[in-house]
């Protein structure tokens, strides 16, 4: 009787987390964050998160959006409207239309992956989608890959795993990062990465959802000089 008894009242209980789960999910705290969203930022965020958050939030309060504001990541809508920019090393009307893009992206809705390649994984799964364009870079150009902050991709495609992450090449001479390959610029700045098992090798594919510009990256690895 007292097992039953027990066994009612973990039932009960799931039942009530569930339900809560469910419907923190459908209250707003604020125009664009649900209270489910903001219970898992104070849950899973790191500091760098936190700052990349606030960065997000002070220039959304800069360049208020007009109209109703879609509640999904944004997806692409051309093959270069994808890739976000560095906003402070863009011509002034370059910087508005990216402005407004980051305005509608809703990256508050991204959720940073804790599943991700390492800078050699990524680098490996880029030379296998290049077909092998990319190793004569890395031997002749003494250029590294470099792989940032990932954010979980729901766009699977069947595979077991997907994030979106932004990438930078690192050149080892200079100890620097740099813009593009000597040459031909095959390479895009950010891109997806999968394992199309569990536990199977990162491969990586185009870029299928846009994800924040990742400063912290790029200041990682500049130049100390």
């Amino acid at each position: 009787m007292k097992k039953n008894k027990t066994k009612m009242i973990i039932l009960i209980t799931g039942v009530i987390v569930l339900v809560l789960l469910v419907v923190s999910n459908f209250i707003y705290v604020s125009p664009r964050e649900t209270l489910l969203y903001k219970a898992q930022q104070y849950l899973t965020y790191s500091k760098s998160d936190w700052e990349n958050y606030e960065e997000n939030k002070k220039i959304l309060a800069d360049n208020p959006a007009d109209g109703h504001m879609e509640t999904a990541v944004e997806r692409a809508v051309s093959p270069e409207d994808i890739y976000s920019l560095d906003t402070n090393r863009v011509a002034p009307e370059v910087k508005d239309e990216e402005l407004k893009k980051i305005k509608n992206a809703n990256f508050e809705n991204l959720i940073p992956s804790s599943h991700v390649p390492d800078h050699e994984d990524a680098q490996a799964a880029l030379i296998r989608f290049t077909k092998g364009r990319l190793t004569d870079v890395i031997i002749n150009q003494k250029i590294n890959i470099k792989v940032g902050k990932c954010y979980d991709n729901p766009h699977t495609e069947g595979n077991y795993h997907c994030v979106s992450c932004m990438i930078l090449l690192y050149n080892r001479d200079t100890k620097d990062w740099q813009e593009a390959p000597n040459g031909d610029h095959f390479l895009k700045p950010a891109y997806d990465f999968y394992q199309p098992s569990k536990g199977d090798i990162w491969e990586a594919k185009d870029l299928s959802m846009r994800i924040p510009f990742d400063y912290d990256l790029y200041k990682k690895f500049e130049s100390k000089k």
